[in-house]
């Protein structure tokens, strides 16, 4: 289990949502992807920066090159080494790009490859927001469930003593006694269902979170029913979807690295400048000695007219996984906000659920108690209630999540208290 250093534990939805940014191990490992992409970027544009290369070294010569130039009367002979028998040289050489389009164009891929990083880091915060927002919900939700659970099996087992009381004054059976005992031992079962839920539904909010969850955690509100604005309002949105501009960025790149495969067939140009120190001055006699120049790369082959055709393909790939990352984010703000609306409609209905369940359980226990109904009518309707209020419990929830859903769909700020 992933959990805080120092045992730090949350309970509020807001409290695990930014524990996760910082915690998650999906999350974590997205910021270094960009982090590292960032570092790839800057070490392409820092290719179109001065470079500059020293060098050194000691030579020794077993036969050292020496001659002299005689001199005429009165003058004076010179002496010149070529190669002294201990030669020392050093070098400075700086080296600059002028013309070089095919790292141009590399530069720009590499900052649109950025944004596709920084994109996609998005894509996996939101993701990770969906995995702590269903876990928490889950755990809300088997939570509830298992209250609900424990108020079953309370009102069996208070409906079992009541039977044995009847039955001791004689005004009950043996089978009705039976039946209530085997309903305490099925609410038995449901409570340990319950709980083995609440449990594993805990620790995956756990490892999405990396906080200890605290419990019982506090339920959310569950009666907003206020409709979603419509569907038009979050359709427009698309553009602004992470996965959209993940997809755009990595188009903006491909089309930039097939203009850099181009640009490989321009000529490149380069300046230098080279600064030499050394003992074997040669015919120049002179230690130091400086030069400076232009060069000039062009080369021209298959495999470049092979890559421009595989760049233009990736090219045109990329488009269409633009065009198709702006469909799929549509279909999906189109499918999480119709669930909303389904949403809506179950937990109005499974209230009234409630409602009706509640009160036919009252009445068969009226009915019961005045003789005019048997014990299986009241098991029947307790059934019912306990069934009533954990689909109602599941209804709001699911409305809660699926709002939140929805938001991430759309790339709209999550309303989280």
């Amino acid at each position: 289990m992933l959990l805080a250093s120092g045992g730090a534990s949350a309970q509020s939805l807001p409290e695990l949502l930014a524990a996760a940014e910082q915690r998650n191990l999906d999350d974590r490992q997205a910021v270094e992807t960009r982090g590292r992409t960032e570092a790839e970027s800057a070490q392409v544009w820092s290719g179109l920066l001065p470079a500059l290369t020293a060098t050194g070294g000691w030579t020794y010569n077993d036969v050292p090159a020496v001659f002299t130039i005689p001199a005429g009367p009165g003058a004076t002979a010179q002496t010149i080494t070529i190669s002294p028998q201990h030669q020392l040289d050093a070098a400075l050489r700086l080296e600059l790009p002028l013309i070089d389009a095919n790292r141009w164009f590399k530069v720009a891929s590499a900052s649109a490859s950025v944004d596709s990083a920084k994109a996609r880091e998005q894509v996996t915060r939101d993701q990770v927001r969906r995995s702590v927002l269903s876990a928490y919900y889950t755990a809300v939700g088997a939570r509830a469930v298992l209250e609900s659970a424990l108020k079953s099996l309370q009102l069996a087992q208070a409906q079992l003593d009541n039977v044995g009381s009847r039955r001791a004054a004689g005004v009950g059976s043996e089978l009705d006694e039976e039946r209530a005992r085997a309903e305490v031992e099925r609410n038995r079962q449901l409570v340990a269902e319950a709980d083995s839920n609440q449990a594993i539904s805990l620790r995956s909010l756990e490892s999405s979170s990396g906080l200890q969850v605290k419990v019982p955690m506090p339920r959310p509100d569950d009666d907003d029913l206020r409709p979603e604005a419509p569907l038009e309002h979050f359709e427009g949105r698309a553009p602004q979807v992470p996965t959209v501009a993940a997809a755009d960025a990595d188009a903006a790149a491909a089309s930039r690295t097939a203009a850099s495969s181009v640009g490989a067939f321009v000529p490149s140009v380069t300046a230098n400048a080279n600064q030499r120190f050394t003992n074997a001055t040669g015919f120049q006699g002179q230690p130091n000695l400086f030069s400076a120049g232009l060069g000039l790369n062009w080369r021209l082959d298959v495999v470049q007219v092979q890559a421009v055709r595989a760049q233009r393909r990736a090219e045109a790939a990329a488009a269409i996984g633009a065009e198709k990352a702006r469909q799929v984010a549509r279909d999906q703000i189109h499918a999480d906000w119709h669930r909303v609306q389904a949403a809506l409609e179950r937990a109005k209905s499974a209230e009234a659920q409630v409602k009706a369940s509640t009160h036919a359980a009252q009445l068969a226990k009226e009915r019961y108690l005045a003789g005019v109904a048997n014990q299986v009518d009241v098991i029947q309707a307790d059934r019912d209630v306990f069934t009533a209020e954990v689909a109602r419990i599941q209804a709001f929830l699911e409305v809660s999540l699926d709002r939140h859903a929805l938001r991430l769909s759309a790339a709209l700020p999550l309303e989280v208290r």
